[in-house]
């Protein structure tokens, strides 16, 4: 069964991709990346409070997308974010060095509230928010190289924001693949 997956890439310029894939594709993960469907990417600029608001609404329709369109079961859609860690000694200072950082806890935040409000008007109806997947800045670059989001079609020209975000994408697919025995 398919699963649909958003990847976020936080920074100055926000980096977002998304599709929904076959993790059981015959040709594995390459193959279900080559043969997403509902994908697209975007880069989000602005200031964190303009960026949160904006991604946490692209979330919210791609999520919808997923359950009321393709009809996925909630639990089978998944938000991948890379986990932006300050090294000590490696850090620029300023924004720069934060922005990632409220802009990932600034659109999970958004994230709880919407669940919290359906809870609320649902009269304590149970729903599934995708838990938040951090994964390192190493690990999508180590998996999915230049060469590797070329040949998957992945390769979106100038916007190295969104390629980083479906490194994003592609390392969770590989990872949830694994996992669950159809890589």
């Amino acid at each position: 069964m398919n699963i649909g997956i958003f990847g976020m890439d936080p920074g100055g310029h926000t980096g977002l991709a998304w599709g929904i894939f076959d993790p059981s594709h015959p040709e594995g993960v390459a193959g279900a990346l080559r043969d997403r469907m509902n994908a697209g990417s975007i880069t989000v600029e602005g200031d964190e409070r303009t960026q949160i608001k904006e991604i946490a609404s692209i979330w919210s329709s791609f999520y919808s997308a997923c359950v009321r369109s393709a009809l996925l079961p909630p639990n089978r859609v998944w938000f991948a974010c890379e986990d932006f860690i300050l090294k000590p000694g490696e850090t620029a200072g300023g924004k720069d060095s934060t922005s990632p950082i409220a802009i990932i806890w600034g659109v999970e935040g958004y994230r709880m509230g919407r669940e919290d409000e359906w809870h609320k008007h649902k009269r304590g109806a149970k729903s599934k928010r995708p838990e938040l997947m951090l994964q390192t800045a190493g690990e999508a670059k180590q998996y999915a190289t230049n060469a590797r989001l070329k040949d998957w079609g992945l390769w979106v020209v100038g916007r190295e924001h969104e390629r980083s975000a479906w490194s994003h994408v592609a390392t969770f697919l590989k990872r949830y693949s694994i996992q669950h025995g159809q890589s």
